[in-house]
């Protein structure tokens, strides 16, 4: 243990390094504006008729750069929205990554350089809602209630209302969405993946409990499964931006329910897992992992470039990573459909997946210097429908991609058609054809696994082969009724403002120390969960309370 005593400041900052981003700042009590009673605009044509708009409509659009797209004003999209609806789009481009910051220093500014609407899935709700507030940005509910068409119809194919998680505490709508889901992105978060050569060479099956994987890991280390002679091996490797959440959830969850931010429903109601018993024994487990050389120490100082590093060269030197896929393999790498999935582990906890919805965010801001803020709705709405919404993500039908038949429409996934094939574009790759997935998007129940549903297991380099294939055992093992998708009221944000990020940095700072020894488990730990109580815990839970039963009256 005193290797990690020597290295466990590093740890620490590592851990604090990567602590999640809350909202900041209250919002300010400022009446709630209103777009007043409805009357359509006449230049609109009748909902679901095209072009939308009779005569030629200008839209002044902030977006982010997008390393996908080669120039906004000329993409495929881009012209087939100008058509569809009779518009003139045109693109503020910022720097990837500033849409927040450009967009409050404007509204600080007084919002003369707002331009019509501003384009981002990074927008936070706690901050739109002071900047809808303040008069800058415009509340849709009456367009939502009117004019909508395509977001109607979607909505139809959702088992609950996507609007009840952008719905500010005020009441209020301040922007069109962005809801999708996928069956994939929202049961991985438990993923292990293991290097399928190593356990055949070993005569080893895949581990399905905590104690397995422990045997799983001394044997890669121990018995020399790459059959180089040398004693080189890592049985189990990570990187430092994943350590407060996917590590922890794959880790812990099998002694504690554990989620992002640590939530968890106690009898009903919220509670936080971190100072509870079920806590301080998955953490004598990681702390096992170290001590026993199963879990390599880089995990908490290295990015995720430096880990692909060591898992790319061959012989293969890594017998597993805590990751959702192995995509981060290079693409003519046949390590990636070597790499299986397996997990979730059972433990004391019982074997559970964690289920991570994905939760629809504002996608799209009309601000109050649009002319024509009816017709920016419309423009979203446009975009929310299902044909749209795919070429987002994939592009021009019949070019892009296609809608296979049998026998190709089947997929790998019992019982799961394909509804979407690509045959042109590879995701990532720099091209003119589709937004990205950057606008406002509503995929339907029938595309839920289509990020998986096509995976060819015979191409030897199609890492979605190994996800395809474990997908329907997560979601059987799915946990139900996670916290997530809060909206907090002026009052309740103060709160958390004042307490949660202090919070959260001690219990990782903790959780650091005490993995690596630097902290007792017996002698420490008392004091570690009576600190809590000085800390504002109890006014944090009864905030987030508040929040998440106002969340559930929506529902």
């Amino acid at each position: 243990m005193k290797k990690f005593v020597l290295v466990s400041s590093v740890f620490i900052l590592a851990f604090i390094l990567v602590l999640p981003v809350f909202s900041g700042g209250g919002a300010q009590r400022t009446p709630v504006p209103t777009l007043g009673p409805y009357q359509r605009d006449p230049n609109l044509n009748p909902p679901g008729t095209l072009p939308i708009n009779r005569q030629t409509v200008s839209l002044r659009i902030a977006v982010e750069q997008n390393g996908q797209i080669t120039d906004w004003k000329t993409n495929w999209q881009t012209q087939l929205l100008e058509r569809q609806g009779n518009y003139d789009l045109n693109f503020d481009v910022y720097p990837a990554g500033t849409m927040n910051q450009r967009l409050e220093l404007m509204v600080m500014a007084g919002g003369t350089d707002l331009p019509d609407a501003l384009m981002s899935r990074s927008f936070n709700l706690a901050a739109v809602t002071r900047y809808g507030q303040a008069g800058m940005i415009l509340p849709l509910n009456t367009y939502y209630e009117n004019s909508a068409y395509h977001i109607d119809q979607m909505i139809q194919q959702y088992p609950t209302d996507p609007r009840m998680y952008i719905t500010s505490y005020d009441g209020n709508i301040y922007g069109v969405l962005y809801a999708t889901r996928g069956q994939n992105s929202e049961h991985n978060q438990q993923r292990i993946m293991m290097y399928e050569p190593w356990l055949q060479r070993l005569g080893l099956d895949k581990p399905e409990t905590i104690n397995e994987f422990i045997n799983v890991l001394r044997a890669f280390r121990d018995r020399d499964p790459n059959g180089n002679g040398l004693r080189d091996e890592i049985p189990l490797i990570a990187h430092r931006d994943i350590m407060n959440t996917r590590f922890l959830v794959t880790l812990m969850q099998p002694f504690i329910y554990t989620q992002p931010n640590y939530w968890m429903l106690n009898d009903g109601r919220i509670d936080v897992s971190f100072n509870k018993p079920g806590w301080r024994d998955g953490l004598r487990y990681i702390q096992q992992l170290l001590d026993e050389d199963l879990l390599s120490p880089l995990s908490f100082t290295q990015d995720q470039t430096q880990m692909t590093a060591l898992i790319s060269p061959d012989p293969a030197r890594v017998g597993a990573v805590i990751r959702d896929s192995s995509s981060n393999l290079g693409v003519n790498d046949r390590k990636r459909t070597e790499y299986i999935v397996a997990g979730p582990l059972e433990g004391p906890a019982g074997k559970n997946n964690l289920y991570w919805p994905e939760i629809p965010v504002l996608c799209l801001l009309i601000t109050k210097n649009c002319s024509n803020p009816e017709s920016a709705f419309l423009l979203g709405d446009l975009l929310c429908g299902e044909e749209m919404s795919i070429i987002s993500r994939y592009g021009e039908p019949g070019v892009d991609w296609i809608e296979p038949q049998y026998p190709n429409n089947i997929s790998i996934i019992e019982g799961i058609t394909i509804w979407v094939q690509d045959v042109n574009l590879i995701w990532g790759t720099p091209h003119n054809k589709h937004w990205a997935s950057a606008g406002p998007r509503m995929m339907s129940t029938r595309h839920m696994f289509n990020d998986i549903a096509g995976a060819n297991p015979n191409d030897p380099f199609d890492w979605n082969v190994p996800s395809a294939r474990n997908i329907q055992k997560e979601m059987s093992l799915a946990t139900t009724n996670p916290i997530t998708g809060l909206t907090y009221s002026e009052q309740e944000q103060d709160i958390m403002n004042q307490y949660h990020s202090t919070i959260l940095t001690y219990v990782q700072e903790s959780y650091a120390r005490f993995v690596t020894g630097d902290l007792s488990l017996d002698r420490n730990w008392d004091a570690y969960v009576a600190e809590f109580n000085r800390m504002g815990l109890t006014d944090v839970i009864r905030a987030t309370q508040s929040a998440w039963d106002r969340l559930n009256s929506r529902r």
